[in-house]
């Protein structure tokens, strides 16, 4: 588009250098000036019609990416919603999720296990908030998919482990001793909901996990 000179617009220049560095042009602002260079150009020398076709051009463009936009933020806040309300739908019931953080109650608990491929070995460990292992567990199924037996609490020293949290390690190797995907899993009854920007919190009878971590739910106590 040409510059446009030689026109008054009413307003300082000041106030147009102001006004255009704080705020960024929508279609509104882009029609009107698009209309404003019709008003005011030369009539001995009008707008290239290629130009200008141009400029509406564009300017749909803009439209097509602001009505989008709008869209996409109706369906964020959609689907937020729904998670939400998936969410407290859930208290009450067990649910399975991807997490390797659980919580110890000093009680008996399921642990688990999930394999994409068969396994030869899987081991098991349960670390503590330093990083330090506490216990090693054998798991006897190297079957693909989810997997949970029981743990009793008790460490490699025999005594069993004082409540708290702790983190849950699976290694996985196949005949050729070769490593093989996967992750440790958390079974735990959900008694509460965390509702904030970040996404659903679940607050399990295992540790709190994220709704998004979940890959069975509703289960039946």
């Amino acid at each position: 588009m040409s510059a446009i000179s030689g026109v008054d617009t009413g307003y300082p220049t000041s106030t147009i250098a102001s006004n255009t560095s704080d705020v960024s042009m929508g279609k509104e602002d882009f029609l009107l000036l698009l209309v404003a260079q019709l008003e005011n150009q030369d009539p001995m020398n009008p707008a290239d019609a290629t130009e200008f076709t141009s400029q509406l051009a564009e300017f749909s463009s803009l439209e097509q990416l602001e009505n989008a936009n709008k869209s996409l933020e109706g369906l964020t806040v959609m689907n937020s919603e729904m998670e939400r309300q998936s969410a407290l739908s859930l208290i009450g019931t067990v649910v399975i999720a991807q997490s390797e953080e659980f919580r110890f109650n000093g009680e008996s608990m399921e642990l688990g296990y999930d394999l994409e491929v068969p396994a030869d070995d899987v081991k098991l460990y349960i670390l503590g908030p330093t990083g330090e292992n506490l216990a090693t567990l054998s798991a006897s199924d190297g079957t693909p998919g989810q997997h949970f037996f029981e743990w009793d609490g008790l460490g490699d020293t025999g005594a069993v482990l004082d409540p708290g949290d702790y983190s849950l390690v699976v290694r996985a190797v196949d005949s050729d001793d070769q490593v093989v995907p996967s992750e440790s899993l958390l079974k735990g009854i959900v008694y509460g909901v965390d509702l904030d920007s970040d996404g659903s919190l679940l607050e399990t009878s295992s540790g709190p996990v994220k709704m998004s971590k979940v890959s069975k739910a509703g289960l039946p106590l």
